[in-house]
């Protein structure tokens, strides 16, 4: 008996859902075992990553003390500690965590932020060095206060300032001085040190209205009262301040690589103001009885322009910005070594006076 149509479609039906099924499976084993030989790729770079540290490495220790722990986590125990300096073997790097062991062969975890590669310490030796080449101020430690590896508290401690000890202050980094420490350079918060740039040129700003007197370093005045408090033009010049032994022994001969000097060498001439915006006190700092000191620094070209004026020692009530604003308006004839004009730093000391 023949077939019916249906029948022999109901068999095609069979026919056709063994093979789908069959594929459906192949398709999952293979997708299975694609996935099973990364996830082994990864576990074994993973591995690979953590345990090939190259044991000939060496990492130093960058504040005053670190702990080697038993696992990567504070908590842990304490294994041993290691001093600022200290050169300890990388083992294995575990990103924020290392193991490393020490010259007696102990071994134990340490934070990565409190150890520095080889390569790391080169960079930062060499930023030193630049910074260096800034001329010095002097500072005045007002309370005991920590130093950090850099400019921000997340820097690892490197030492520590006692108070009413006196340091060199290179430049201002955000609210943090580039100071020296020893035979290195670290970063102390700006409100521990009071900042002096003696021996540099000073300029008085009176609170009384239409009055900005300026004086250099003894003191002369170089401005009246019925002249504008906003500017000062065509002056003769003041006389340059004398220097000390002290200040002359900072001069170097040798400029830096962007080829500024730190200060005019000993037979040189000393950068002279010929053109000076006086600072106009804020009226805020006026209404609410605000004064005090201002450092500012930048640099004299042979052009007679003042550029990279920065804020050393700041003051509140805008009183900081007011004399920055004012010297980068400053003109100069430039200061010059064997005849010729050169780029030097030129500092200067606003000091905003309260007047009846």
């Amino acid at each position: 008996m023949a077939d019916t149509p249906d029948q022999r479609r109901g068999d095609r039906v069979q026919l056709r859902k063994p093979s789908h099924t069959t594929g459906l499976i192949i398709i999952i084993v293979l997708a299975l075992v694609f996935f099973g030989i990364v996830a082994l790729i990864v576990v074994a770079g993973g591995r690979k990553n953590q345990q090939t540290a190259s044991g000939s490495e060496t990492l130093s220790v960058l504040p005053v003390r670190i702990r080697l722990r038993t696992e990567p986590k504070a908590s842990a125990a304490v294994v041993a500690t290691a001093d600022e300096g200290e050169a300890l073997t990388l083992l294995e790097d575990r990103g924020s965590w290392v193991r490393v062991s020490n010259h007696d062969g102990l071994s134990g975890w340490a934070e990565r932020t409190g150890l520095e590669r080889t390569a790391e310490r080169e960079r930062r030796l060499a930023r030193y060095v630049a910074i260096r080449k800034l001329p010095p101020l002097e500072g005045t430690v007002s309370d005991r206060t920590p130093v950090y590896a850099g400019p921000g508290i997340f820097y690892p401690v490197v030492g520590e300032l006692s108070a009413q000890a006196h340091v060199k202050v290179y430049t201002r980094d955000h609210d943090f001085y580039a100071v020296e420490t020893g035979s290195a350079v670290a970063y102390a918060d700006v409100d521990a040190v009071d900042v002096s740039a003696s021996g540099s040129r000073q300029l008085e700003v009176r609170s009384g209205e239409g009055v900005s007197v300026p004086t250099d370093t003894t003191g002369a005045a170089q401005a009246t009262p019925a002249q504008p408090a906003e500017t000062v033009a065509n002056m003769p010049p003041p006389p340059p301040p004398e220097e000390s032994p002290r200040t002359q022994t900072l001069a170097s001969a040798t400029p830096d690589r962007t080829g500024v000097y730190a200060a005019v060498p000993s037979d040189g001439t000393q950068p002279v103001e010929i053109d000076r915006a006086i600072p106009i006190y804020p009226t805020m700092a006026r209404r609410v009885g605000a004064g005090g000191s201002a450092v500012i620094r930048g640099i004299v070209r042979r052009d007679g322009a003042i550029d990279e004026v920065e804020i050393v020692k700041d003051l509140p009530y805008g009183m900081g910005e007011a004399a920055r604003d004012a010297v980068r308006r400053w003109r100069f004839r430039p200061a010059t070594y064997r005849g010729e004009p050169i780029d030097v730093y030129y500092t200067v000391t606003v000091n905003f006076r309260l007047t009846p």
